[in-house]
């Protein structure tokens, strides 16, 4: 299948860029078809589920949000590192630079647990997760983000059997830790041997 981009109109430059494309796309069922669609121009980031193998712990962040509060919802989430990868940057650079900005510390290792759109319906931002080995014991600075982008970051180690159980118990409401834990973790699904493992809601 295949499509081609018909024109572009630049709709806002701010900290967000937003964009409208008008694009002509093959159909599924053979036929073509011309759209219009708005989208939030975001670039690359990075996330990082940071883990102390030795002792299986995870490290988690914990920060104030702006998207909660549209919703009227907890503001405060449960995350991991994550930031957006700068112009001049590879992927592995910034995801070392914001350990040690927000969390406090540098991997020792970082494995790629691949990437995601995190709003493909409405933004090219792509998120790239990573598993970054460390010693808790170990740290290289204090962490809590900068200044400069007015972060104000609380850390946290957990077992890494309490991080899921986090999940399990919808405490995490942000997309990069929960895709990121159950990448590096495993998937812990709901469906048992006789259907869904929960009630219908």
């Amino acid at each position: 299948m295949e499509y081609r981009i018909v024109g572009r109109k630049v709709l806002h430059r701010g900290f967000l860029h937003v964009e409208a494309i008008t694009v002509e796309h093959d159909k599924m069922d053979g036929g073509c078809q011309r759209i219009t669609r708005e989208h939030v121009e975001r670039g690359d980031a990075v996330a990082v589920v940071l883990y102390d193998a030795c002792r299986d712990e995870v490290l988690l962040l914990e920060q104030f949000r702006i998207g909660p509060v549209a919703r009227g919802e907890n503001p405060w989430l449960i995350e991991i590192v994550a930031g957006v990868v700068a112009p001049d940057e590879g992927l592995v650079e910034a995801a070392r630079r914001e350990c040690v900005e927000e969390a406090g510390y540098e991997p020792q290792r970082l494995l790629p647990l691949g990437y995601y759109y995190a709003t493909p319906g409405g933004s090219s931002e792509r998120i790239h997760l990573f598993l970054g080995e460390v010693e808790r014991g170990k740290p290289c600075g204090r962490g809590g983000g900068c200044l400069e982008e007015q972060e104000d970051i609380r850390t946290f180690w957990v077992a890494r059997e309490e991080a899921m159980n986090l999940l399990d118990q919808g405490r995490i409401h942000s997309g990069a830790p929960m895709l990121g834990l159950l990448l590096a973790f495993g998937c812990r699904g709901r469906v048992d041997s006789v259907g869904v493992g929960v009630e219908d809601q």
